[in-house]
């Protein structure tokens, strides 16, 4: 619980130890007390969605309205951003979401994790900001961690709904991902995504702005009201789709189709134009993300459905 006398907001950088790296924040301290809320963008390089609605998220925050306290940062992977890179670091080829809580003697990736880690623990909830990297099609969605404590998962369940997005997954969670890794930590976290293909869309920036208000106000830092929380059923069967040959991808979805079991998902073909491998839809129920290019490789994710 956060409680101050005089309301400020200040900017700054992270150093990650051993790096150069610096991750840009805002910190914003309200007039009342309430709760800490930590906000990260640009996990993924490519995400842009998500890393110009921290900028500009922190930017208009009028902390003279706030009980408790905001800490925004905007871009956590800046390598990856400058780089162009889609999934990974071009300093050490590690995807940050699948090492936390990280290690800060560890790859440059593994303390920038650890860096973020140490924020988080001055936090009672935490919002992790993404969208489909550049080559990735989605759906807007909300994911939170069954793992942790019941009244965790509870909490957490509660910030997705009044998110907004009515696509909410929850999630056994990926090894080393954010908010399966704040749920062991005892925190309420959620993962959002909306925006694509490495693209800056005006709609995708408003839909995690508008998000981000509502929490404030569901957590009760703002004055305003609560919205009505979204009341989709949840999805929970998460399943995602690898190629299974190097080549060419065809695929045959779109986010947001719903598709059933045994469909035809993609085919992979070779420099040649032929077949080599058909991709089948494993289960009946919404396609979440499709990958756009056309290059892919052996392991490397196609699309993934989601079920009740």
């Amino acid at each position: 619980m956060s409680v101050s006398t005089v309301s400020t907001k200040q900017r700054g950088f992270l150093a990650v130890p051993g790096t150069d790296i610096q991750l840009p924040y805002t910190d914003i301290r309200g007039t009342g007390s309430g709760p800490t809320l930590l906000i990260t963008g640009g996990v993924h390089g490519g995400e842009y969605p998500g890393i110009e609605s921290a900028i500009r998220f922190a930017t208009s925050l009028d902390p003279s309205r706030l009980n408790g306290r905001v800490k925004v940062i905007h871009m956590t992977n800046p390598p990856a951003f400058y780089a162009k890179r889609q999934y990974v670091s071009p300093l050490d080829e590690k995807n940050l979401n699948r090492v936390f809580p990280g290690n800060m003697t560890g790859t440059p990736t593994e303390r920038v994790a650890a860096v973020i880690i140490e924020a988080l623990r001055e936090a009672d909830f935490w919002v992790d900001l993404h969208g489909g990297d550049i080559h990735e099609a989605l759906v807007p969605f909300t994911i939170f961690s069954d793992r942790g404590p019941q009244e965790v998962v509870h909490q957490a369940e509660a910030m997705a709904r009044a998110y907004g997005i009515s696509h909410i997954l929850r999630s056994s969670s990926i090894a080393g991902g954010s908010y399966a890794t704040a749920a062991e930590m005892g925190i309420p976290a959620i993962l959002t995504e909306s925006g694509q293909v490495g693209q800056l869309e005006e709609t995708a920036v408003t839909i995690h702005l508008n998000g981000l208000e509502q929490l404030l106000r569901h957590l009760g830092m703002v004055p305003q009201s609560p919205v009505p929380p979204v009341g989709a059923p949840l999805l929970t069967q998460f399943i995602w789709v690898s190629a299974p040959s190097t080549g060419l991808y065809y695929s045959a979805l779109k986010p947001g189709q719903h598709v059933r079991q045994g469909e035809t998902g993609g085919v992979v073909k070779d420099v040649f134009g032929d077949i080599i491998s058909h991709v089948p839809v494993p289960q009946d129920g919404v396609v979440l993300f499709t990958v756009t290019s056309l290059a892919i490789n052996t392991g490397e994710p196609l699309f993934a459905v989601a079920a009740p």
